[in-house]
């Protein structure tokens, strides 16, 4: 039984299908910015996350999202603590809603601006 992933890249519109074998080798890229996704994402995927978080006294919430990637694994228990958080207004863009979130070293910040 094979051990090789394939994996496709998302770096750029091209959307090459690539292999990553069990050694960490990769083929199938047309560019060398496929490889370094690729090996991330056999070994530790990582996605940003997008959510919003409700306001205090509005019906609207308020976007938010991390300021770099999270492991993929983290994703699900992120959003359950999201789930629990209530703003009180105001807030500014690119406020640090959460610092830290789980230790990653990775913020939830807000996507835009309450008064």
């Amino acid at each position: 039984m094979s051990s090789d992933k394939k994996v496709t890249c998302l770096v750029c519109p091209r959307g090459c299908i690539m292999t990553v074998s069990s050694d960490l080798k990769v083929s199938g890229n047309f560019c060398a910015r496929g490889v370094p996704y690729a090996l991330q994402e056999v070994k530790e995927p990582k996605r940003n996350l997008t959510y919003v978080v409700q306001v205090e006294g509005r019906e609207a919430p308020l976007p938010v999202r991390t300021d770099s990637m999270i492991a993929k694994h983290l994703i699900p228990d992120v959003v359950k603590l999201l789930r629990t958080v209530t703003i009180k207004p105001p807030v500014a863009f690119n406020a640090i809603i959460i610092a830290n979130v789980f230790d990653t070293g990775v913020n939830i910040i807000s996507s835009a601006e309450i008064k």
